[in-house]
């Protein structure tokens, strides 16, 4: 009965480790007919809860991991900072201040706090707020305080290509629209009228140089906006044609001068708002004996999130390294920098004892967003990563839905439309088209498991169309149709 016992288990444990090998050979055949080369793709995919895994391919092997480096981002600070964290921006009065008459007979200090959602609207709300407290009038300067993080704007792997486009903006503790300006273009009313520019919101310090005009009905558009610092400002240069049938639209470019930003939009709500101001704004600290006393008034962001579904859905560099810096400033002293952050979220992952195995192979952090060159992650580091945050109950579920959603919305909206993973496949991506990264990674959600997934692919020499390709057949090998799903469990 024994003999039995055990030539019954020795047939399902055969049939269960082909029915495996059998999707690692496929996904090799597949990397190889699709002509990629052997170390250009990393393959790990694990059941959540089983020790099924169903592809490994180079689960070791460090990759460039681009916007995949924010799901670390994401878990450490959800464990670091805390589910309900706020971005505070404090404001304090050099002077009594007399709410009858409105006046601040002294100085406006603000002292900021590394919030990503200072957009135009949570200003205005801000400056309301001010108007509610009672302020009418500023006879002092408005002195700005972003010392929160240290003063170096681009981290590493910033400016490699020396763009002015948004997602390379500089990060910096007080910072207003991401620290961009969202420039609106329109055609004139006739050809060869000037193109119509306009920065949103209105900020006194940027200078629009253009030479654009407006073109004939139906001609392609060869207009062109970037940004440049010019004599300690920020310039909007805009040339080129928009033809007169054009739609408007924005342009978001990013700005050079972080506080001053912050000031000039300041000054222009003020106005909107009835404070008056006359003096300067400044880049100061705010003085120890002010620090030491309870603000006259504190502005709270959403809270945190709100900024992990802007940089897992859409992939917000901005909002990825605010956030890294703010672990770095809450978790060591003053202020918060690159340098610690990636130190601390190390300290993280070896605490959390996120590598497992012979090999503890740990990712190389360098920022928050994944640009650049630097960063390194392997598919292990990746899925241990995955299985931890979905042992999370206090924050897995605002984890994964902060994740793009295939075929439906985020960064996969456009991809997956015709799979039948569309809908199940909740991941995050990572692009740098010009190191020929692309890397996908997240979790299929099926009826009766879930997979915990990581495709990474660094690799020149194809198209970022042949890398989305591919990784949809790894993904649709191990995720058959459903018809055949459900043929098999009728068999």
């Amino acid at each position: 009965m024994m003999r039995v016992y055990f030539k019954i288990v020795f047939v399902l444990f055969s049939a269960s480790s082909l029915f495996s090998n059998s999707y690692q050979a496929k996904i090799e055949q597949l990397i190889k007919d699709s002509n990629y080369t052997e170390v250009a793709v990393g393959v790990l995919i694990k059941e959540i809860g089983s020790s099924s895994v169903p592809v490994s391919i180079n689960k070791d092997k460090h990759y460039n991991p681009a916007s995949v480096m924010k799901l670390i981002t994401g878990a450490a600070a959800f464990d670091l900072l805390g589910l309900n964290y706020c971005f505070k921006t404090h404001v304090y009065l050099g002077t009594p201040f007399n709410r009858d008459s409105g006046i601040v007979k002294g100085n406006l200090y603000i002292r900021g706090g590394g919030d990503p959602g200072f957009l135009a609207e949570r200003l205005w709300l801000f400056v309301q707020h001010l108007t509610h407290c009672g302020i009418k009038k500023i006879e002092g300067d408005i002195v700005l305080d972003d010392s929160f993080f240290d003063m170096k704007m681009s981290g590493p792997g910033f400016g490699e290509n020396g763009s002015s486009r948004a997602y390379e903006a500089p990060i910096a503790a007080l910072s207003a629209n991401f620290n961009t300006v969202a420039v609106h273009v329109a055609p004139g009313s006739t050809v060869g009228a000037p193109v119509k520019i306009t920065p949103f919101p209105r900020m006194k310090g940027v200078k629009i140089i253009s030479t654009a005009k407006t073109s004939k009905p139906g001609s392609s558009s060869s207009l062109q906006v970037k940004t440049e610092e010019m004599d300690g400002k920020t310039a909007v240069l805009v040339y080129g044609d928009m033809s007169v049938d054009e739609t408007p639209r924005y342009k978001y470019r990013k700005v050079y001068n972080t506080w001053e930003n912050f000031g000039w939009v300041l000054q222009g709500l003020f106005e909107e708002s009835g404070i008056t101001f006359r003096g300067k704004v400044k880049h100061e600290a705010v003085p120890d004996s002010l620090k030491s006393k309870e603000p006259f008034y504190t502005f709270t962001s959403r809270p945190l999130p709100e900024f992990v579904f802007n940089m897992f859905k859409y992939s917000s560099n901005f909002a990825a390294e605010m956030v890294f810096k703010t672990v770095a400033a809450e978790n060591d002293t003053l202020p918060g920098s690159w340098e610690n952050g990636a130190r601390i979220i190390k300290k993280w992952w070896k605490k959390k004892k996120l590598s497992t195995g012979k090999k503890k192979s740990y990712p190389i952090v360098r920022n928050g967003s994944g640009m650049g060159g630097d960063n390194r992650v392997s598919p292990a580091n990746v899925i241990a990563l995955l299985e931890y945050v979905w042992e999370q109950k206090a924050y897995a579920p605002e984890f994964i839905y902060a994740l793009s959603i295939a075929g439906v919305d985020g960064t996969l909206k456009k991809r997956f439309h015709k799979s039948q993973l569309k809908g199940i496949v909740r991941a995050k991506t990572g692009t740098l088209n010009d190191r020929g990264v692309s890397n996908l990674a997240g979790f299929i959600l099926l009826p009766q498991k879930t997979y915990a997934f990581a495709i990474l692919v660094n690799y020149k020499k194809k198209s970022q169309y042949s890398h989305w390709s591919l990784q949809q057949k790894i993904l649709e090998t191990v995720v058959p149709p459903t018809s055949k799903r459900k043929k098999a469990k009728k068999q």
